[in-house]
This record gives C-alpha cells, structure tokens and sequence, in this order.
C-alpha cells in the first residue's frame, strides 16, 4: 500500500536529494518520511518531534506500513537530539518560519555544505529567509502550492558559507516563481505590509524601508 500525499507535502517531497538519511523534524504522522522511502528515494528516515502524541500518531503510521526497521522515530525539540553528520538532509515542514529559524540558531553545527535543507514555513518565511541570507545559506529552488484556500510555501537551501547583501523584499520574495500561487501568496504579503506601512504614516512615523518594499513586491506581481 503507497502512501499518498497532500499537495503540501508532495511539493517538499519533490525538494529532497535522496540517496541517503534524512531527519524529518517535526514529523506529526510521519506521512512524508514515509512516502519517501516508499517511493525509494530515500535509505532510511529519523522521524522527530517534541510531541509525544504526535509522535505516536507517528509510530501508528510507521507500523502501518511496515518500516519500523527503515524510520527511527526521535522524540527531540528541534535538532537537540541530533549529532553532526548523523543525516544527510534536515526537512521542516509544519512549522512557522521564525520557529524554524530559533531552531536552527540552536544547532551551529548545521553550517555544513555537505548538509542539505528543505524547509516548508507555514508562516512568515521572510524571518527563514532572513536567517539563512544572514548566516551563509544559499536557497536553491523554491515551490508555491495551494490546499483549499491556502498556500504554501517550500524551498531547499544549502550552507556555502558566503554571506551576500540581500534587502527586506528579498526576505519576502526568496526564489519564488512567478506563478498563479506565488503571486497570490505575495498579494497576502502585501496586503499585511500595507496595513503596518499605513499605522506608521498615522502616527507620523513613515517607515521609508517598509514603503520600498512593498513596491519591490508589487513589481513582483506586475510583471
């Protein structure tokens, strides 16, 4: 019995490398380690979460399928129970994007170029964006996918150790293509920087930075 997977997950899915280990940080049921070894891409998985409950939900789905001897499952808050060179590719699909940022600040030993990441933000994806610019990541490809009335946001990202000059509108734009999904998910984002930008002009204090950024989105979806 295959698995089958949201458009969610499969877009983060299509991200990861495969060939060798990959730690699924905040699993939940532990569907996309799952569908990943099914599908051969992937040797073995460590399926990890600060939740118990969310890590038997996990357990039940890994028996289900039959591949306890193929998914450890971790019980570990972010990568603390991790060790350096213990995985090939780190997946974080479920969390928000400063949650994911805190997370990897915790575990310096994660600026290895032989590490690669697949991040999937549910929320706020410029403070990732943010954090890996600042700290010597490069981003590889991004996807945008939608389930019912949300969209979603992945991308992959690699540690080179070279810190670029990036502005605040590059936080938001990343590498997203140009597509229906994207351009709908940075409409969001411009609506929201839109309200804030107009609450600094009431209270007399104009946020210049904020108003470039805005129109660096909207150039975004013009063109």
């Amino acid at each position: 019995m295959i698995i089958n997977l949201s458009d969610r997950l499969s877009a983060a899915a299509s991200l990861v490398k495969g060939g060798g280990i990959v730690a699924d940080i905040g699993t939940d049921h532990g569907y996309l380690p799952i569908y990943l070894i099914q599908s051969g891409k992937i040797k073995k998985a460590i399926a990890a979460d600060i939740g118990k409950m969310p890590l038997e939900n996990a357990r039940s789905s890994v028996a289900q399928y039959k591949l306890a001897d193929k998914i450890e499952l971790r019980l570990s808050d972010g990568l603390n129970s991790f060790k350096e060179n213990e995985v090939n590719e780190i997946v974080f699909a479920g969390m928000g994007g400063t949650l994911i940022a805190k997370k990897l600040k915790e575990a310096p030993w994660i600026k290895n170029k032989n590490l690669h990441f697949v991040f999937q933000p549910q929320s706020r994806a410029e403070d990732l964006r943010e954090f890996l610019y600042s700290n010597g990541f490069e981003i590889g490809t991004e996807i945008a996918t939608h389930e019912g009335n949300r969209f979603y946001i992945a991308f992959d990202a690699f540690y080179t150790g070279e810190i670029r000059e990036f502005s605040v509108a590059d936080c938001f734009l990343g590498k997203l293509p140009k597509t229906d999904d994207a351009k709908t998910h940075i409409k969001k984002q411009v609506n929201r920087l839109q309200k804030r930008y107009d609450a600094t002009k009431e209270i007399g204090k104009e946020d210049k930075e904020l108003f470039e950024t805005i129109h660096k989105l909207k150039d975004f979806l013009n063109d």
